[in-house]
């Protein structure tokens, strides 16, 4: 009995040490995880790689580990080695998601666009998962290095759906709508972005290329306004509002002129320019009826354009209407051997 009692307490102290060293590796791993994140966070990416490797060799088991560590081997382009530790999260869980999303990704870096699209689409099936818009996001980038532009702005349209505040796939949707001269839903998008309070001068300056492109310079140059006043716009932001506002400024130019080559043209359409003209006076009489009567003897004569021009109650019989003089000087000598006299005047 003494001797089980022995071995009862024993074992109850070997258990103890046991779970006491679980417990001392538990915190030394997510001491080193943590200060790992930190450090990535930092952009100090040597210092993140050395706390995570030592987090894999103390706990191998844990997949976000090895998912933080393959993370910053892909931001110091250490491909090969970030995709061991993708691999490695997957072997300790092989339905985390998170991981199969970034060898996706890594692939979609190394141009295996056939590896990425595989990966990509297997973290998306995952109803699980919480990060499907930003897989979506990168499937759309796949998909544009393919060059298959409806798949490109399928998946860009749902990596804004399932996530509206994400804004970098907003962006590049934009843009893609743009470059599609879909200039409506490009208007729309921007314009909810700004709603939504997301007043960065990208947004306006986007806006402003919409309202360049279709016409509404008065708009394009407000836009282009609020990005100038934006004391967060850099150097570049601001360097691309300038040459758009010259851009908005020589087609208000050239819309000028053309409305004044056009009011000029409907001048000069409109216009008519008065030339002297030139009759020859047959005859004149005290009556209307008169001076009729003359008219129907000259008709049947052969001559038309004969008219009777009443002024200070005499009445006047006027044939012809004649650009110059000398033309109507030809007429009246061939008048006169028809014996038929008169003299040249000015007619209106």
């Amino acid at each position: 009995m003494k001797k089980l009692f022995i071995l009862l307490i024993g074992g109850a102290l070997f258990l103890s040490a046991c779970a006491s060293k679980d417990q001392a590796n538990q915190e030394e791993w997510r001491y080193l995880y943590d200060m790992g994140l930190s450090a990535f966070y930092a952009k100090n990416y040597s210092e993140a790689i050395a706390h995570l490797y030592k987090a894999t060799k103390i706990a191998p088991e844990e997949p976000k580990v090895w998912n933080a560590l393959g993370i910053t081997y892909m931001e110091v382009e250490e491909y090969k080695k970030a995709e061991e530790a993708f691999r490695m999260a997957l072997v300790a869980n092989p339905e985390f998601s998170e991981a199969k999303m970034n060898l996706g990704i890594l692939f979609f870096k190394t141009k295996d666009y056939k590896g990425a699209i595989k990966a990509l689409e297997e973290a998306i099936a995952d109803e699980t998962f919480d990060k499907k818009h930003m897989a979506f996001y990168h499937l759309a980038k796949v998909y544009k290095e393919l060059g298959n532009k409806e798949k490109y702005l399928e998946y860009l349209r749902k990596a804004t759906a399932y996530n509206p505040m994400f804004i970098d796939a907003q962006l590049e949707l934009g843009s893609a709508y743009m470059d599609a001269k879909k200039y409506g839903e490009a208007e729309n998008l921007f314009n909810a972005l700004i709603s939504n309070n997301f007043t960065m001068p990208n947004v306006y300056l986007n806006l402003a290329k919409v309202y360049y492109e279709t016409g509404r310079l008065e708009k394009a140059k407000e836009a282009l306004r609020i990005v100038l006043e934006n004391k967060q716009a850099n150097n570049l932001q601001k360097a691309q509002a300038y040459e758009l506002l010259s851009k908005v400024l020589v087609e208000e130019q050239r819309r000028t002129v053309l409305k004044r080559q056009e009011i000029l043209r409907e001048a000069k359409k409109n216009t008519t320019v008065k030339k002297g003209k030139f009759g020859i006076q047959i005859a004149a009489f005290s009556t209307k009826r008169r001076a009729e009567n003359l008219i129907k003897r000259l008709s049947k004569k052969g001559l038309s354009d004969i008219n009777v021009v009443e002024s200070a109650g005499i009445f006047k019989v006027i044939y012809g209407n004649f650009e110059t003089r000398r033309d109507a000087r030809k007429e009246l000598e061939r008048l006169k051997k028809m014996e038929i006299y008169g003299f040249i005047v000015e007619v209106d």
